[in-house]
């Protein structure tokens, strides 16, 4: 027995192949499916702000303490702050800060930074707002140094990612 195939049918299956082929979906992760994470030893939030502290050990001489912090300022901006504090006035004293962002997915990497140097004091701060761009995390790493009569003493400080969106 043979079997007629309906041209109805035939178009109809064709029609029906055609819809699910321009149906597809893309899927993509969102900035926000990685709160919670941990890259890099800082922790992915959705905080207004983020401050990473570096606090000198008991035998420190010269470097008291230093710090950072970010803030979600709104509409794109970030608030960076950071300094670094002395036992007693030294010859030099440093405070660099790195601005670094993440997709979320991955590594923080160098967004901007800040080189400072200031000398005979015992204290060094910076404060300024940068536009950035937003749907990242972003977060602040410090150098903290202080010299004084050739001996130098140093740290580091991180802020968590807060995001950016």
């Amino acid at each position: 027995m043979k079997k007629v195939i309906n041209l109805k049918n035939v178009l109809f299956c064709a029609l029906l192949v055609l819809t699910m082929a321009f149906n597809t979906i893309n899927v993509q992760a969102d900035a926000l499916d990685y709160l919670g994470n941990t890259i890099d030893g800082s922790v992915l939030t959705n905080d207004t702000e983020s401050i990473g502290n570096y606090q000198s050990v008991a035998r420190s001489t010269y470097l008291h303490q230093g710090f950072v912090r970010i803030t979600n300022n709104g509409n794109g901006y970030v608030g960076i702050f950071g300094g670094t504090e002395c036992n007693v006035t030294c010859n030099t004293v440093k405070l660099n800060i790195y601005l670094e962002r993440s997709s979320g997915d991955g590594n923080f990497y160098s967004y901007k930074k800040w080189e400072n140097v200031d000398y005979n004091t015992d204290s060094l701060y910076m404060s300024k707002e940068v536009k950035v761009e937003k749907g990242y995390y972003y977060r602040l790493r410090g150098y903290h140094s202080c010299t004084k009569n050739g001996v130098t003493e140093n740290g580091g400080s991180r802020t968590n990612g807060i995001y950016i969106g």
